[in-house]
């Protein structure tokens, strides 16, 4: 058991953990959440891959093992909480959004720390770039989410359903500034949260992700 835990240690340690991180977040954000969570079935593939990703994150934010297993626990209850499996309960779901916001800013705010740090640019950490941007869509995603929680009449325009899917649909098609138009926010909150997206959405990949790109070409050369 003792030395599972420090090769999970010394994995998630290494940068291709990032690689890792970005394969569950694609998997999670562009093949789970549009498959929909209309079945059991799909709500049990839904909180595998959701624990999955928040447990992942878990490795890179705590060091200390026996607090992961608690944050961990913790995460998988909350996840269960939030969902109608076990009851329907609008609250837990709007508490569920806020931690997950709450998460993905630290977990961002860590693998930015690691992709920017010392050392020669990697494909990992070009990855791991990225993954900060597609967390950017689910905080987004989890803020609209809340707000149509909290503003259920109101909030947005053209939803088909309050299933995830169609919040993280508008959010990533805000933060690419594609904007079809078909989902557009009803209140003042969320199009100002749209705003934001959208101009994120313009500046992250300008300027950070072209910086390491850049960085790594430099990189090459001295090589």
């Amino acid at each position: 058991m003792k030395s599972l835990n420090k090769r999970l240690q010394h994995f998630w340690a290494e940068e291709k953990s990032l690689t890792v991180l970005f394969l569950i977040l694609v998997l999670h954000i562009f093949v789970i959440v549009p498959l929909g969570q209309h079945t059991l079935f799909g709500h049990i593939i839904f909180l595998i891959f959701y624990a999955t990703l928040l447990s992942a994150g878990i490795f890179l934010l705590i060091k200390n093992s026996t607090l992961r297993i608690v944050a961990i626990f913790i995460v998988v209850l909350l996840v269960l909480l939030s969902t109608d499996i076990l009851f329907k309960s609008a609250l837990f779901e709007v508490v569920d959004d806020f931690v997950v916001v709450l998460y993905c800013i630290l977990l961002s705010w860590v693998v930015l720390l690691r992709t920017f740090s010392e050392g020669p640019i990697t494909i990992h950490r070009i990855q791991g770039a990225v993954v900060v941007y597609l967390l950017i869509g689910l905080i987004f995603a989890s803020s609209y989410h809340a707000i149509y929680l909290l503003n259920v009449e109101t909030a947005f325009k053209g939803l088909s359903s309050a299933d995830r899917k169609e919040f993280m649909y508008f959010s990533l098609t805000t933060l690419t500034t594609v904007g079809y138009g078909d989902i557009s926010g009803g209140i003042a909150s969320a199009r100002s949260l749209a705003n934001l997206e959208g101009l994120i959405g313009q500046l992250y990949p300008a300027i950070l992700i072209a910086r390491l790109v850049s960085m790594e070409f430099e990189s090459s050369k001295n090589k």
